[in-house]
């Protein structure tokens, strides 16, 4: 290892310090250039052998499958204090963030002069509408007794008309039709008679009893009689023929006429009542929807005093100025629903993460979880209560591709004394494989669509490439599906190393076959996840065999597309740039052998 004697800064002028510090700088980037670039062209001084290589014992043990996220601590129970007003409100006064308050203590007021202006004008709208409704009721009342007496005079006209076509037809008409015939029957009497005294005195003139004048008294007479009972037949045939129909036509007509003018009365008077209780009902919606105004806005002032429900400790739902909120303060303006306080019971606590969407989908509720809190040395179990089934959009200002989704995870016990806000480490163990074959990312080397690892050879002094196929990964190690057995040797690749055993294997790799690799993405504030195919973090559990690698990182110089001739040269890649979520192995160091 090449080392340089710094001299100290005390002993040297400011120029001198300065023409160093540019030469040793220009040397060390001299000297990186020239490793970056020529280490896989340069093979170890032992390549003729493998003595020096390190190799790493392929052992089943069991590999946790974890997603590892930072979070905050958050009240299991937390009461929210919002605003039931219903337009905007300004805070008059405000308790104080952080004091403790009981149950009843006055926690917010909210300006009232403009609902107290309005409870003002509805009770008088109130009072009117109670006038129109005492009104309204008098109206119909009236309105019933007069439609009683309509009723009861058309009734009486429909009955006078039936009585006196039943009086006309059973008692005038054949009383008058009785006295003409007996009229006609009397004249037709005494014209008899008179043609018999007639013919009496013409015998009697003839025999000179009676002089002529007697004779034409007679004539006279007998005319006369004659003329009655023309007159007596006249009057029975016009009372029979003309009056009657007539006078019985004119009081069917009046019981007709009696009878619409009783049906257009009782229409009317449906109809008047009608509008008179409609007319009502009317009044009492517009006093009912006055009281209910009123109530409503006294219901409002009520909630211009906002009391805590319970004891706890107050904390300010803050927003950010980027999203247009103000900070809880007096003066500040809050809208209905909208959240201003908290009061968080802290006897129980959750841990809240928000889990990148390629990792969220593997998660689910029950899952137990380990949390560490900050400032406190022992870990806390947990179980995820909750995942929420849209994403959080607080970060989406500054990370506009990246979807982040709330996960609750709630403490087994709570160690007293925390407040909402401290800061939480989570482990959630998404998966647990039993007896796994798991080897180091340093061991294997992709080539194209095909991936390798270099087992010992039977005789001990050669490593042949095996094809496998490869399972769950992390930044240090990954399990291997198939293609080795428990028990071999496999070689920890130097940089360029692959490349090389493959070609003195006879297997050259295709660059044209190489798959596209990616930059394993990252979250703020996130453990590294992959990009697609990947998986949370897998951390091998104890057992007979341990290994150790180096964290994946890209297999591609940056700002180019030629792939990076370290680990997986030219023709290959990390397999950790694929596979490789962010957390390293716990208790699982590579164990070298000869």
């Amino acid at each position: 290892m090449t080392t340089f004697a710094v001299p100290s800064e005390a002993s040297m002028p400011d120029r001198s310090r300065k023409w160093l510090t540019v030469t040793i700088l220009g040397m060390m980037a001299v000297v990186g250039v020239s490793a970056y670039y020529g280490r896989s062209y340069i093979l170890p001084a032992s390549s003729s052998g493998i003595s020096d290589f390190k190799f790493y014992t392929v052992t089943p043990t069991e590999m946790q499958v974890k997603v590892f996220k930072d979070g905050e601590l958050q009240a299991l129970n937390s009461i929210e204090i919002l605003s039931n007003v219903e337009a905007i409100a300004t805070i008059v006064q405000i308790v104080k963030e952080g004091a403790t308050v009981n149950a009843g203590d006055v926690l917010v007021e909210l300006d009232s002069s403009a609902i107290r202006q309005k409870i003002e004008d509805t009770t008088l709208e109130l009072q009117r509408a109670e006038s129109d409704v005492a009104a309204a009721r008098n109206t119909l009342a009236i309105q019933k007794s007069q439609n009683d007496a309509n009723l009861e005079a058309g009734t009486v006209d429909v009955q006078l008309g039936k009585l006196a076509i039943q009086q006309y037809v059973d008692g005038t008409y054949p009383q008058d039709l009785y006295a003409a015939e007996i009229a006609l029957k009397m004249a037709q009497i005494k014209l008899a008679n008179k043609e018999d005294d007639f013919k009496q005195i013409k015998e009697l003139y003839t025999k000179s009893f009676v002089n002529l004048a007697d004779v034409k008294a007679a004539e006279l007479d007998l005319e006369t009689v004659r003329n009655d009972v023309s007159k007596a037949q006249g009057a029975l045939t016009v009372l029979s023929k003309y009056t009657h129909p007539m006078t019985l036509a004119g009081k069917q007509s009046y019981l007709k006429q009696a009878e619409q003018k009783l049906a257009r009365t009782k229409v009317e008077n449906q109809n008047n009542l009608t509008k008179a209780e409609t007319a009502l009902e009317t009044q009492e919606t517009a006093k009912k929807i006055m009281e209910r105004r009123l109530a409503r806005y006294q219901e409002q002032l009520e909630y211009c005093t906002i009391k805590a429900p319970q004891s706890g400790l107050v904390v300010y739902n803050n927003t950010s100025s980027r999203d247009g909120g103000q900070p809880m303060q007096e003066g500040a303006q809050v809208r209905e629903r909208q959240v201003m306080l908290r009061l968080p019971d802290t006897s129980s606590m959750k841990a809240v993460v928000r889990i990148n969407e390629s990792q969220v989908i593997r998660l689910t509720t029950s899952q137990r979880a380990v949390v560490r809190v900050t400032g406190i040395r022992e870990p806390i179990g947990a179980s995820v209560t909750r995942i929420s089934p849209v994403s959080d959009s607080s970060s989406r200002y500054f990370s506009p591709d990246t979807r982040e989704y709330p996960v609750e995870l709630a403490l087994d016990w709570t160690p007293p004394n925390l407040k909402p806000g401290i800061g939480v480490s989570v482990e959630i163990l998404v998966d647990s494989i039993q007896n796994a074959n798991v080897v180091p990312l340093a061991s294997i080397y992709s080539a194209g669509p095909d991936t390798y690892v270099f087992e010992k050879a039977a005789d001990g002094q050669s490593v042949k490439p095996k094809k496998v196929s490869i399972g769950v990964a992390n930044e240090t190690h990954v399990v291997i599906a198939d293609g080795v057995q428990p028990g071999a040797h496999v070689l920890l690749l130097q940089a360029g190393q692959g490349r090389d055993l493959l070609e003195k294997n006879g297997i050259r790799p295709r660059v044209e076959d190489e798959p596209a690799v990616r930059k394993p993405e990252k979250a703020p504030g996130d453990a590294l996840h992959p990009p697609s195919g990947g998986g949370p973090e897998a951390t091998p559990g104890t057992g007979n065999g341990s290994g150790s690698g180096k964290s994946g990182t890209s297999n591609r110089r940056p700002g180019t597309g030629r792939p990076r001739p370290e680990g997986g040269a030219s023709g290959g890649k990390s397999v950790s740039s694929i596979d490789a979520p962010a957390k390293p192995l716990k208790n699982a160091s590579p164990k070298p052998t000869d």
